[in-house]
């Protein structure tokens, strides 16, 4: 295999960004994101303020409303034809094709003509959860995808199951890749202790969460200071009663601290902030079901406790990584960690599980991903 190279489609969001810059330290990599006007006025997204890798290009595309739904037909070609340029160029660097990553089925059209054997799928969630009346389109994106990608990449290890038995021709090249993390959110000063008594969650506050749950829990630890890091989403993917009033409620009990959305650059100082971080999600969520929350990694990095429900994804970390299933296990587990935090042996784990944290930075990931590319 030649010189690698990279056209990543989709890097939108921080864990795929985070991807794409780990490729550009050692490989030319042209990071794409896309989206429709109206989108972008809400977001006003922006790249990241880390200094990029010398490898790295970055383009920002912003279409109108319907380009990759009502009216895909009607932009196929322009994407199509941009897509062939931007690996045209990369080719006249390096003279090799790049290997295009995509991470989003709607995708599909657009890479027909884009070689087999320099396809790449990544799947970070179940997508068909987002707009569930399109749910076969979705599913049929994503199997033409899957047949025609060399390998396919799934962040959570429930959706390289899923996927294999759903696609068993193409089994053997659908790999469980979960999220890494970007280096600069290892904590860098272990010794340094937390906030004491705090138990932090840093993510959109949505339905996602178990608010009932959650609510039973910090009633009965008056003692300890809940906070809270997170936009106020609205989204709504699974009925569960008026979670809304209970979310509000939560968060106005007098052991709670809200502080609102934060740049993805600035979440790593508030993990490592708390004594314990937690995860504490619906269990039977379809998307938590699904997915490879980057809490995770994001948690492990702090070196501090993480705590969550018990999620199909958190299950693979159990050193690092303590599930409750009621609010009676949290709150046991909540003052147990808190009470540790400062013996030797808890400043003993906080190093083995940093150690443990440099192995899954996107660095890693990304050799592991060469790795896997030279054996395809």
């Amino acid at each position: 295999m030649g010189k690698l190279s990279f056209l990543y489609l989709g890097a939108n969001s921080p864990w795929t960004y985070g991807m794409a810059e780990a490729l550009a330290y050692a490989h030319l990599t042209h990071a794409v994101q896309f989206y429709d006007w109206r989108t972008y006025r809400i977001l006003h997204p922006q790249w990241s303020s880390r200094k990029p890798p010398s490898l790295l290009k970055r383009s920002m595309h912003v279409l109108p409303a319907g380009y990759a739904g009502r009216l895909e037909k009607v932009f196929r070609f322009y994407l199509q034809y941009l897509i062939h340029s931007w690996c045209q160029q990369i080719k006249g660097i390096t003279g090799e094709y790049p290997w295009v990553i995509a991470s989003e089925p709607y995708f599909t059209p657009w890479l027909r003509q884009v070689p087999k054997e320099k396809l790449i799928y990544y799947n970070f969630d179940d997508y068909a959860l987002y707009r569930p009346e399109q749910k076969n389109k979705i599913i049929a994106q994503e199997q033409e995808l899957i047949t025609r990608a060399s390998i396919t990449l799934c962040a959570s290890f429930t959706q390289m199951m899923t996927l294999r038995e759903r696609h068993p021709d193409q089994a053997s090249q659908i790999h469980h890749y979960p999220h890494g993390f970007v280096d600069t959110y290892l904590n860098p000063q272990p010794e340094k202790p937390p906030e004491l008594m705090t138990v932090g969650y840093v993510g959109n506050l949505g339905d996602r969460l178990d608010w009932q749950l959650i609510y039973q829990i910090i009633t009965a630890c008056p003692e300890v200071t809940f906070v809270f890091v997170g936009g106020l989403d609205e989204q709504i993917m699974l009925e569960q009663g008026n979670w809304q009033k209970t979310r509000q409620a939560v968060l106005a009990l007098p052991n709670v601290r809200h502080i609102g959305k934060v740049p993805s650059d600035e979440v790593a100082k508030h993990y490592w902030s708390f004594a314990v971080n937690w995860i504490p999600y619906i269990v039977e969520h379809p998307f938590n079901q699904a997915a490879c929350p980057t809490k995770i990694m994001d948690g492990i990095a702090s070196g501090h406790p993480i705590l969550s429900t018990d999620i199909p994804e958190c299950r693979l970390y159990p050193e690092w990584i303590s599930i409750f299933h009621n609010a009676e296990d949290a709150i046991a587990l909540i003052r147990q960690q808190l009470d540790c935090s400062k013996t030797p042996q808890a400043y003993k784990k906080t190093f083995k599980q940093l150690e443990f944290a440099q192995q899954h930075t996107w660095k890693t990931r990304a050799r592991s991903l060469e790795n896997l590319l030279l054996r395809t």
